[in-house]
Formats: C-alpha cells, structure tokens, sequence
C-alpha cells in the first residue's frame, strides 16, 4: 500500500500481484467463507465476506488512483488528495492500517467502515449491519487468518475486471444461497427464476422497467446478451 507522510511516497510490500480470473476470485471469496464456517450461521456469510471484498477493492483502487496521479503529478500531497480519487480513504481507515493490529481488530474493522462510509455520502449504509466486533463470532484470531486470505490477492481495477467482480459476486450469493437452503431465497433469485419473470413481462426496445429490489433485472439489461435470447430484441 502507498500512504503519504511528510510529502513522501513509501510503499509497503503487497502479495499475488496480477490478473484475476474468474474461477480463481471465486474461489479465493468461497475459501474465506469456509475460514468463517461453524462460528456463524451460512446464511450470514454475504454480509462479512462481502463487506471485506468491498473494503479491500476500495482501499487497492485508492491505492492505484494514488499511483497514477503521482506519476502524473511528481506530487504526494496532490496524488492523495480526495478529489483526486473517485472515493476518499480517511488517514487510519486504509485495509494496511487495519492490518497492523492484531487485538481488537474487529473494533478496528467496523471504525474503518463507519469512517469510510462518514467520509463518502455516495457509500452511506454499503456496509450495511455488519458488526466483526464480536469476540465470540470473531476473536482476534479468526479476524487475522480472514484477513491474511484477503491480503493474498491486490485487488486493484487492473488485477480484477469489474465483470469479474459483478459476475464472483453473483456466484457467492448463489453458493450462500445453497449452503443457506431456505434462507438463501431471501437474498437469491435464482437463475431460472428471473428468467421466466423476463419472459412473461416480454421487455421490448425502448421500454423501462421498475425493479424496487434492483437486484434480478439488471443481470440480464445491463450488456447482457440472454435478454436479447429472451425478449428476441436488444435493449
């Protein structure tokens, strides 16, 4: 990670540097799950696992816009400011920052949150309940090995597509959703599902369509090549 002090740029060391595929993000998410299986109910994973992948892009990207702009500028202080960044990390609430504690880390984890959430009106409530200050669920120890996992891999825009991340996130929330069993349905359309809802509605070009839970529709509006097999037209 590169932070700022005294005008000067220092990079600590990172890990697994390089392009992501699908197939190995998935799976890196699916392995931190297991580190929280047994110590909370399934159903819960998407909050926790989903909440760290979040701050973890957040906090790499950051890192990447830094990079760029200090390229370009050949100025610390201005490549950190927060208009140059699309989300603004405030000091003490980076991923590294957390990392170099290793009590009360969950105390550390939901401060970082609530920072980052305090500091970009855009992200208010992204990390919804989520609450790692819980020694019960997580001791210190769970925390560190959860957050050893995550460091394994940058998650800068250039190491993980954004398709790759939206089509990973799709694939957890489907495998919680099977490991959940019936509680996976309050989170998870399945495929199948969504699309006989698209073939009974028959979407045609031009037309718009409410979707209050933003959550099924956009898979297949959004660049999706099935709503065209659906609907027999491209929207």
């Amino acid at each position: 990670m590169l932070k700022v002090k005294n005008d000067t740029p220092i990079e600590l060391p990172l890990t697994y540097v390089g392009k992501m595929t699908q197939q190995q993000l998935e799976k890196h998410l699916w392995d931190a799950a297991d580190i929280l299986r047994g110590k909370i109910d399934s159903g819960d994973f998407k909050h926790y696992i989903f909440g760290l992948l979040f701050f973890k892009r957040l906090c790499d990207v950051w890192e990447e816009e830094y990079e760029e702009r200090l390229n370009l500028y050949k100025d610390a202080q201005l490549a950190a400011d927060p208009e140059e960044h699309r989300f603004h990390i405030p000091p003490g609430a980076f991923w590294n920052d957390v990392r170099k504690h290793s009590t009360n880390i969950g105390e550390q984890l939901n401060a970082a949150f609530r920072a980052i959430e305090d500091a970009n009106t855009r992200l208010r409530g992204v990390f919804q309940d989520v609450d790692f200050n819980n020694k019960e669920r997580f001791p210190d120890a769970t925390l560190e090995l959860l957050l050893q996992h995550f460091s394994k891999h940058r998650l800068r825009k250039c190491d993980v597509e954004a398709d790759v991340l939206g089509a990973s996130y799709e694939y957890l929330i489907s495998k919680f959703a099977d490991d959940a069993g019936k509680k996976g349905g309050e989170f998870y359309t399945p495929k199948m599902v969504t699309r006989l809802i698209i073939e009974c509605l028959q979407p045609e070009e031009g037309m718009s369509v409410y979707d209050p839970t933003c959550v099924w529709f956009w898979r297949y509006v959004i660049g999706s090549s099935k709503l065209s097999q659906a609907s027999g037209k491209k929207l």
